[in-house]
């Protein structure tokens, strides 16, 4: 009987030891699994180092292996168009200090303009016509100018004031001598405007006009 009861014995150890065996077992498979790591997020590849990715370069159209695709000196990520050099960066705006006082906006002043609206650009004329044209400043005095390939610049001696519309004319003025020219020669005209204030004296020149001789 005492042989049975201890075979028993060794039984229950057994028995004991093997189910302490399989809650260890379970234990560190459990423990295992809630330490294991996941797989690593996919690296974000920044080929330039532009802060752009390589897969937001290709979205843009822009260069992966170039933080300034368009070579504008501005860095993708920074630039509203990088892929148009033309568009031009306002450096100013970029630099700028943003705590500086602005400042004071000055008061516009009126510009006069001088134009000639008579004989218009690229017409045929005769050798002496009256060149009217338009001027801001009535009172002013405008004076007319021609240039020619074989006597250089000429200054008119006739001049013009503009009128209340600033409207002008500057009659008789001589384009070309009375001789040695041919038709089709050039001559470019262009008028000056002086405008004379208490203690200044400014002068406007009008854009160029091209004629030729009838």
């Amino acid at each position: 009987m005492g042989r049975i009861r201890n075979m028993r014995n060794i039984i229950n150890i057994m028995r004991i030891m093997l189910i302490m065996l399989i809650v260890l077992v379970v234990s560190v498979v459990s423990l295992g699994c809630v330490q294991q790591s996941l797989p690593d997020a996919a690296e974000v590849i920044d080929t330039d180092g532009d802060g752009w990715s390589d897969e937001q370069e290709l979205r843009a159209g822009t260069d992966p292996e170039k933080k300034d695709t368009d070579g504008d000196r501005h860095w993708d990520p920074l630039d509203e168009n990088p892929l148009d050099p033309e568009i031009p960066v306002d450096w100013v705006a970029l630099t700028e200090i943003k705590t500086a006082e602005p400042a004071p906006t000055p008061t516009p002043v009126p510009t006069p303009t001088v134009e000639i609206t008579y004989p218009e650009d690229g017409t045929t004329t005769a050798r002496i016509l009256t060149v009217e044209g338009y001027g801001s400043e009535p009172g002013a005095t405008v004076r007319i100018y021609v240039y020619t390939d074989r006597e250089g610049k000429r200054l008119q001696s006739n001049v013009g004031h503009p009128d209340d519309n600033g409207n002008w004319a500057v009659d008789s003025v001589s384009l070309w001598s009375e001789s040695g020219y041919i038709g089709g020669e050039e001559a470019v005209i262009y008028a000056e405007m002086t405008v004379s204030k208490p203690g200044v004296v400014c002068t406007y020149r009008s854009a160029n006009v091209t004629v030729r001789r009838s």
